[in-house]
């Protein structure tokens, strides 16, 4: 029962694939992991470093 969806899910997501080098190139495929890596390292330059241990004065 699951062969015909895979099957047609392997379709629609050779299709889209297809469709994205058409319109965008190769290249588009290939950078895009690298891209978000580089995105996600520079987010987490910006944000400050985080602390779980409350501050001394709420300890008082």
């Amino acid at each position: 029962m699951n062969t015909p969806n895979s099957n047609d899910d392997l379709d629609f997501e050779t299709m889209m694939q297809d469709k994205i080098r058409d319109n965008f190139g190769e290249a588009a495929a290939d950078t895009s992991d690298r891209a978000s890596d580089e995105r996600l390292k520079e987010m987490n330059k910006k944000l400050p470093s985080w602390n779980l241990e409350p501050p001394l004065k709420f300890l008082k």
